[in-house]
């Protein structure tokens, strides 16, 4: 007890000094004008900053606006990233647009080709019940002018019923009579002479300059219904080995080598139509898509095309130089995963009386050169680098030993 009543006595003074020291601070009057001119002094310069900022972000607006964005605007229309569309309007006073360059390039090539890009047509003669039989034309392809005269090329599977009679219908819908037709099954085009005037052949471009990524333009014929149809995509790979059937194209299949991948859209109808770069030359014809994915299509190299093009202008037919063997490709990357085997053409069947049967050259060799050069995924293109008639070598390998072997090519047509 005696201690806590020293405690309290302690305590009370201090608590009445407080007292008196807050009593003091709150009738000060001195010290609560000085506050408030701090205050004031506060407040004044706030509003001078923002004022100043406000007034820079003006000028630099204005120097923006007047200087930069059209000097901006000069470089890039300079520079062919945008053109400017002088006062187009619709009918209902929109005014002036901008035309991106992307879309400019796309109805430039349209225009340029699209009455060089045919549909191809058979014959049929079918029954209606107000006319009874009726002969009418429906559309199962693509093809485009090559010459002047009247060469159209397209592939080899849209015209490869030998029985038909097919036509060739211009984008005015104008009807040509299809005369003849050179077929090459291996490389899967096709030659067609009709009868007009007034074609105009599309320019040839170089399908060794492609580049993965680049612009392409396709035009054809989808579905049969709908002729003129452009779809754009860019080449999405290069040197591609596919498998495509047929039998009309559907039946047996084959193996196509060194071709064009785009994400271009094409559908059953588009074969034997163009695929353009940005000038407006054929880079491709198109021949395959897949049936379960989306975006994946293939077309034959033109300069793989112009081979051919070149045999049938001066032979009036397709040289087809044949060695006689059946193949298997094996790619590097599958050889890892097999032992005692290397990259090549694995050989799984040798036609009698062939070539390669006179060059000794077995089932279950595998042929790795063709005149030194590796075999990739373009064995029947090396072959058709070469005339008929020509001697070649060959590397051949089996059971780990290499040899060479000769072959003297023949005309698949003898």
């Amino acid at each position: 007890m005696v201690e806590l009543r020293d405690k309290k006595a302690k305590i009370e003074p201090d608590v009445n000094q407080e007292k008196e020291r807050s009593g003091k601070t709150l009738g000060n009057p001195p010290t609560q004008v000085g506050s408030q001119k701090r205050l004031g002094r506060r407040l004044v310069w706030s509003c001078a900053i923002a004022v100043v900022a406000i007034l820079l972000l003006l000028v630099i607006s204005s120097v923006i606006g007047i200087y930069i964005v059209p000097r901006a605007k000069d470089w890039l229309t300079e520079h062919q990233f945008i053109e400017s569309a002088a006062d187009t309007t619709d009918g209902t006073g929109s005014g002036s647009r901008e035309v991106i360059v992307e879309e400019n390039w796309v109805t430039d090539v349209v225009d340029q080709v699209k009455e060089s890009v045919v549909s191809i047509a058979v014959s049929e003669v079918n029954l209606d019940q107000t006319q009874g039989t009726v002969e009418e034309s429906v559309n199962i392809g693509t093809g485009f002018v090559i010459d002047n005269s009247g060469l159209v090329m397209t592939n080899q599977h849209v015209v490869s019923d030998v029985q038909a009679e097919y036509v060739v219908i211009t984008s005015d819908g104008t009807e040509h009579t299809v005369t003849d037709i050179a077929r090459d099954d291996v490389s899967d085009l096709a030659v067609l002479s009709i009868e007009g005037d007034g074609l105009t052949a599309l320019p040839l471009g170089d399908s060794t300059e492609l580049q993965v990524g680049q612009y392409v333009v396709a035009i054809g014929t989808p579905l049969g219904d709908f002729p003129g149809s452009v779809t754009t995509g860019v080449i999405s790979g290069l040197g591609r080995s596919v498998t495509a059937s047929s039998g009309g194209f559907w039946g047996t299949s084959r193996t196509y080598e060194d071709v064009i991948q785009t994400d271009a859209a094409i559908n059953p109808g588009n074969s034997g139509g163009p695929l353009l770069d940005a000038s407006g030359g054929v880079i491709g014809i198109n021949f395959a898509t897949t049936s379960g994915a989306d975006n994946i299509s293939f077309a034959i190299p033109i300069n793989h095309a112009k081979i051919k093009i070149a045999e049938f202008k001066t032979h009036g037919r397709f040289i087809k130089p044949y060695l006689g063997v059946e193949y298997q490709l094996i790619s590097q990357s599958e050889a890892m995963f097999y032992n005692n085997v290397v990259p090549g053409a694995l050989v799984k069947r040798v036609v009698v009386g062939s070539p390669a049967e006179d060059a000794g050259i077995k089932k279950g060799d595998i042929i790795t050169k063709i005149e030194g050069e590796l075999v990739t995924s373009a064995f029947s293109y090396l072959i058709q680098q070469h005339d008929v008639g020509e001697t070649i070598e060959l590397t051949v390998w089996k059971d780990g030993q290499s040899r060479t072997v000769s072959a003297v090519l023949s005309d698949s047509q003898e």
